[in-house]
Protein backbone atom coordinates (compact mmCIF):
# COMPACT_ATOMS: atom_id res chain seq x y z
CA UNK A 1 0.00 0.00 0.00
CA UNK A 2 1.19 3.17 -0.68
CA UNK A 3 2.01 4.81 3.13
CA UNK A 4 4.93 5.87 4.70
CA UNK A 5 4.96 3.40 7.33
CA UNK A 6 3.28 2.30 10.41
CA UNK A 7 2.39 4.73 12.82
CA UNK A 8 0.96 2.87 15.61
CA UNK A 9 1.92 -1.08 16.45
CA UNK A 10 -0.13 -1.87 19.01
CA UNK A 11 1.60 -4.35 21.47
CA UNK A 12 -1.42 -5.68 23.02
CA UNK A 13 -2.86 -7.31 20.03
CA UNK A 14 0.21 -9.06 19.70
CA UNK A 15 1.18 -10.09 22.92
CA UNK A 16 -2.36 -11.94 23.49
CA UNK A 17 -1.60 -14.06 20.23
CA UNK A 18 1.98 -14.68 20.90
CA UNK A 19 2.20 -15.92 24.10
CA UNK A 20 -1.12 -18.41 23.43
CA UNK A 21 -3.22 -15.85 26.04
CA UNK A 22 -1.21 -16.24 29.29
CA UNK A 23 -0.02 -13.47 31.64
CA UNK A 24 3.68 -12.18 30.50
CA UNK A 25 4.15 -11.86 34.44
CA UNK A 26 2.95 -15.28 34.54
CA UNK A 27 5.35 -16.62 31.99
CA UNK A 28 8.34 -14.63 34.47
CA UNK A 29 6.81 -16.38 36.97
CA UNK A 30 7.33 -19.73 35.68
CA UNK A 31 10.94 -19.03 34.54
CA UNK A 32 10.12 -18.77 30.94
CA UNK A 33 10.73 -15.20 29.79
CA UNK A 34 13.41 -16.15 27.20
CA UNK A 35 10.46 -17.38 25.56
CA UNK A 36 8.57 -14.31 25.83
CA UNK A 37 11.40 -12.59 24.27
CA UNK A 38 11.53 -15.05 21.13
CA UNK A 39 7.55 -15.13 20.68
CA UNK A 40 7.33 -10.97 20.93
CA UNK A 41 10.75 -10.57 18.65
CA UNK A 42 9.02 -13.15 15.80
CA UNK A 43 5.69 -10.92 15.94
CA UNK A 44 6.75 -7.62 15.56
CA UNK A 45 9.62 -9.21 13.22
CA UNK A 46 6.84 -10.17 10.67
CA UNK A 47 5.77 -6.16 10.52
CA UNK A 48 9.13 -4.47 10.85
CA UNK A 49 11.05 -6.49 8.04
CA UNK A 50 7.43 -6.14 5.80
CA UNK A 51 7.47 -2.42 6.45
CA UNK A 52 12.01 -2.05 5.88
CA UNK A 53 12.59 0.76 6.11
CA UNK A 54 9.78 2.35 6.12
CA UNK A 55 9.12 3.28 10.31
CA UNK A 56 7.40 1.45 12.50
CA UNK A 57 6.30 2.96 15.67
CA UNK A 58 5.71 0.38 18.41
CA UNK A 59 3.56 1.19 21.33
CA UNK A 60 5.07 -0.77 24.08
CA UNK A 61 2.12 -2.72 26.03
CA UNK A 62 -0.26 -0.13 27.90
CA UNK A 63 -2.07 -2.63 30.30
CA UNK A 64 -5.38 -2.20 31.39
CA UNK A 65 -5.80 -4.40 34.28
CA UNK A 66 -9.46 -4.79 33.27
CA UNK A 67 -8.35 -6.54 30.07
CA UNK A 68 -5.20 -8.43 31.47
CA UNK A 69 -6.84 -9.88 34.48
CA UNK A 70 -8.89 -12.11 31.71
CA UNK A 71 -5.38 -13.35 30.47
CA UNK A 72 -4.29 -16.85 32.33
CA UNK A 73 -2.71 -16.25 35.08
CA UNK A 74 -3.63 -12.94 35.50
CA UNK A 75 -6.01 -12.82 38.81
CA UNK A 76 -3.17 -13.05 40.37
CA UNK A 77 -0.94 -10.37 38.86
CA UNK A 78 -3.91 -7.59 38.04
CA UNK A 79 -5.50 -5.64 40.59
CA UNK A 80 -9.50 -4.86 40.17
CA UNK A 81 -10.17 -1.16 39.68
CA UNK A 82 -13.35 0.61 39.51
CA UNK A 83 -11.84 3.12 36.43
CA UNK A 84 -8.97 1.16 34.92
CA UNK A 85 -9.22 3.41 31.83
CA UNK A 86 -7.42 6.53 34.06
CA UNK A 87 -5.80 3.81 36.34
CA UNK A 88 -3.40 1.55 36.58
CA UNK A 89 -1.45 1.94 33.13
CA UNK A 90 0.87 3.27 31.01
CA UNK A 91 4.25 5.00 31.88
CA UNK A 92 3.76 4.71 35.59
CA UNK A 93 2.96 0.90 35.36
CA UNK A 94 6.44 0.77 33.92
CA UNK A 95 8.06 2.51 36.34
CA UNK A 96 6.40 0.39 39.22
CA UNK A 97 7.05 -2.91 37.06
CA UNK A 98 10.36 -2.37 36.08
CA UNK A 99 10.91 -6.13 35.30
CA UNK A 100 8.59 -6.58 32.82
CA UNK A 101 9.02 -3.18 30.76
CA UNK A 102 13.23 -4.20 31.14
CA UNK A 103 12.12 -7.99 29.52
CA UNK A 104 9.82 -5.44 26.91
CA UNK A 105 13.35 -3.34 26.41
CA UNK A 106 15.28 -6.55 25.52
CA UNK A 107 12.87 -7.79 22.67
CA UNK A 108 12.76 -4.73 20.86
CA UNK A 109 17.01 -4.69 20.80
CA UNK A 110 16.64 -7.96 19.50
CA UNK A 111 14.39 -6.72 17.02
CA UNK A 112 16.22 -3.49 15.88
CA UNK A 113 19.20 -5.19 15.57
CA UNK A 114 17.61 -6.50 12.34
CA UNK A 115 15.45 -4.16 11.75
CA UNK A 116 16.66 -0.29 12.55
CA UNK A 117 13.36 0.82 11.34
CA UNK A 118 11.46 0.18 14.48
CA UNK A 119 10.71 3.19 16.95
CA UNK A 120 9.20 3.06 20.27
CA UNK A 121 6.44 5.16 21.33
CA UNK A 122 4.95 4.97 25.67
CA UNK A 123 1.74 5.31 26.21
CA UNK A 124 -0.18 7.31 28.42
CA UNK A 125 2.27 9.51 29.89
CA UNK A 126 0.66 11.65 32.69
CA UNK A 127 3.89 13.85 34.27
CA UNK A 128 7.28 14.08 33.53
CA UNK A 129 8.86 12.51 36.24
CA UNK A 130 7.77 9.30 35.05
CA UNK A 131 8.53 9.45 31.34
CA UNK A 132 11.98 10.69 32.68
CA UNK A 133 11.81 7.44 34.63
CA UNK A 134 11.08 5.26 31.79
CA UNK A 135 13.19 6.97 29.18
CA UNK A 136 16.50 6.20 31.91
CA UNK A 137 15.36 2.65 31.75
CA UNK A 138 15.32 2.48 27.97
CA UNK A 139 19.13 4.60 27.85
CA UNK A 140 20.08 1.60 30.51
CA UNK A 141 19.13 -1.03 28.27
CA UNK A 142 20.78 -2.40 25.29
CA UNK A 143 18.11 -1.00 23.09
CA UNK A 144 19.02 2.56 24.38
CA UNK A 145 22.49 1.81 22.83
CA UNK A 146 21.86 1.36 19.47
CA UNK A 147 22.28 4.42 17.29
CA UNK A 148 19.73 6.26 15.84
CA UNK A 149 16.78 4.70 17.96
CA UNK A 150 13.44 7.45 17.96
CA UNK A 151 11.44 7.33 21.15
CA UNK A 152 8.28 9.02 20.77
CA UNK A 153 5.72 9.64 23.04
CA UNK A 154 1.61 9.23 23.17
CA UNK A 155 -0.60 12.05 23.60
CA UNK A 156 -3.67 11.17 26.00
CA UNK A 157 -3.67 12.92 28.76
CA UNK A 158 -4.50 16.35 28.79
CA UNK A 159 -1.66 17.90 30.79
CA UNK A 160 0.60 16.53 27.72
CA UNK A 161 -0.83 20.18 26.33
CA UNK A 162 1.45 21.87 29.02
CA UNK A 163 4.43 19.46 28.81
CA UNK A 164 5.33 19.56 25.36
CA UNK A 165 8.43 21.58 26.04
CA UNK A 166 9.22 19.42 29.29
CA UNK A 167 9.62 16.24 27.27
CA UNK A 168 11.54 17.61 24.16
CA UNK A 169 13.92 18.37 26.79
CA UNK A 170 13.66 14.93 27.69
CA UNK A 171 15.23 13.71 24.63
CA UNK A 172 11.66 12.35 22.37
CA UNK A 173 11.90 12.66 19.08
CA UNK A 174 7.98 12.73 17.81
CA UNK A 175 4.12 12.73 19.66
CA UNK A 176 1.27 10.52 18.39
CA UNK A 177 -2.03 11.87 19.71
CA UNK A 178 -4.28 9.52 20.46
CA UNK A 179 -7.58 10.97 19.89
CA UNK A 180 -10.07 8.75 21.40
CA UNK A 181 -8.62 9.00 25.27
CA UNK A 182 -7.63 12.85 24.85
CA UNK A 183 -11.26 13.49 23.90
CA UNK A 184 -12.44 11.26 26.90
CA UNK A 185 -10.40 13.19 29.29
CA UNK A 186 -11.13 16.59 27.94
CA UNK A 187 -14.96 16.08 27.84
CA UNK A 188 -14.79 13.67 30.97
CA UNK A 189 -16.80 11.61 28.44
CA UNK A 190 -16.35 7.37 29.15
CA UNK A 191 -15.94 6.50 25.48
CA UNK A 192 -17.32 2.97 26.34
CA UNK A 193 -20.35 4.19 27.68
CA UNK A 194 -23.73 3.71 25.06
CA UNK A 195 -25.88 5.93 27.40
CA UNK A 196 -22.91 9.12 26.74
CA UNK A 197 -22.20 8.26 23.32
CA UNK A 198 -23.96 11.44 22.17
CA UNK A 199 -21.20 13.49 24.27
CA UNK A 200 -18.26 12.17 22.86
CA UNK A 201 -16.91 14.18 19.91
CA UNK A 202 -13.86 14.44 18.66
CA UNK A 203 -14.59 17.94 16.88
CA UNK A 204 -14.98 19.53 20.19
CA UNK A 205 -14.10 23.13 20.13
CA UNK A 206 -12.30 22.24 23.53
CA UNK A 207 -10.62 18.65 22.00
CA UNK A 208 -9.78 20.57 18.76
CA UNK A 209 -7.95 23.24 20.59
CA UNK A 210 -5.90 20.94 22.47
CA UNK A 211 -5.34 19.09 19.33
CA UNK A 212 -4.19 22.19 17.70
CA UNK A 213 -1.45 23.19 20.92
CA UNK A 214 -0.11 19.99 20.95
CA UNK A 215 1.25 20.54 16.88
CA UNK A 216 2.16 23.67 17.37
CA UNK A 217 4.73 22.81 20.54
CA UNK A 218 5.86 20.28 18.21
CA UNK A 219 6.61 22.17 15.64
CA UNK A 220 8.26 24.64 18.24
CA UNK A 221 10.76 22.67 19.50
CA UNK A 222 11.33 20.68 16.82
CA UNK A 223 9.54 17.42 17.05
CA UNK A 224 6.99 15.33 14.38
CA UNK A 225 3.62 15.46 15.28
CA UNK A 226 0.99 12.42 14.39
CA UNK A 227 -2.74 11.52 15.36
CA UNK A 228 -4.09 7.92 15.56
CA UNK A 229 -7.53 7.63 14.84
CA UNK A 230 -10.37 7.29 12.53
CA UNK A 231 -11.72 10.64 12.42
CA UNK A 232 -9.34 12.13 9.37
CA UNK A 233 -11.01 9.45 7.14
CA UNK A 234 -14.23 9.36 7.99
CA UNK A 235 -14.50 13.28 9.08
CA UNK A 236 -13.19 15.61 6.20
CA UNK A 237 -13.78 19.02 8.12
CA UNK A 238 -11.55 17.29 11.37
CA UNK A 239 -8.46 16.22 8.55
CA UNK A 240 -8.78 20.07 7.35
CA UNK A 241 -7.99 21.12 10.94
CA UNK A 242 -5.23 18.84 11.41
CA UNK A 243 -3.47 19.85 8.06
CA UNK A 244 -4.00 23.82 8.63
CA UNK A 245 -2.52 22.90 12.10
CA UNK A 246 0.81 21.69 10.74
CA UNK A 247 0.21 17.83 11.76
CA UNK A 248 3.38 15.77 10.44
CA UNK A 249 1.60 12.75 9.29
CA UNK A 250 -1.52 10.39 10.66
CA UNK A 251 -2.59 6.65 11.37
CA UNK A 252 -5.72 4.79 10.45
CA UNK A 253 -6.35 1.61 9.93
CA UNK A 254 -6.23 0.07 6.84
CA UNK A 255 -8.73 -0.52 5.17
CA UNK A 256 -8.73 3.09 5.42
CA UNK A 257 -5.58 4.24 4.15
CA UNK A 258 -6.33 4.83 0.89
CA UNK A 259 -9.55 6.96 2.10
CA UNK A 260 -7.87 9.11 4.44
CA UNK A 261 -4.62 9.60 2.38
CA UNK A 262 -7.65 11.35 -0.57
CA UNK A 263 -9.22 13.59 2.22
CA UNK A 264 -5.65 15.03 2.90
CA UNK A 265 -4.74 15.43 0.04
CA UNK A 266 -8.05 17.73 -0.55
CA UNK A 267 -7.89 19.30 2.19
CA UNK A 268 -3.89 20.57 1.80
CA UNK A 269 -5.48 21.87 -1.80
CA UNK A 270 -7.77 23.21 -0.61
CA UNK A 271 -4.99 25.59 2.13
CA UNK A 272 -2.73 26.14 -0.81
CA UNK A 273 -5.67 27.82 -2.63
CA UNK A 274 -6.30 29.81 0.42
CA UNK A 275 -3.22 30.71 0.74
CA UNK A 276 -3.08 31.59 -2.92
CA UNK A 277 -6.37 34.28 -3.04
CA UNK A 278 -4.93 35.58 0.06
CA UNK A 279 -1.77 36.86 -1.97
CA UNK A 280 -2.37 40.63 -3.25
CA UNK A 281 -1.66 40.53 -6.88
Amino acid sequence: MPVDGVGLLRAEFMLTDALSGAHPKQLLAEGRADEFVEKMAASVLRITQAFAPRRVVYRTIDFRTNKFRGLRGGEQFEPEEHNPMIGYRGCYRYVREPELFGLELRMLARVREQTPNLAVMIPFVRTRWELEACLDMIDASELGRQRGLKRWVMAEVPSVVYRIGDYAALGIDGVSIGSNDLTQLILGVDRDSQICAELFDESDAAVLDAIARIIAACREHGLTSSLCGQAPSNRPAFAGHLVRYGITSVSVDPDAAAQTRRVLDAAERRLLLEATRRVPS
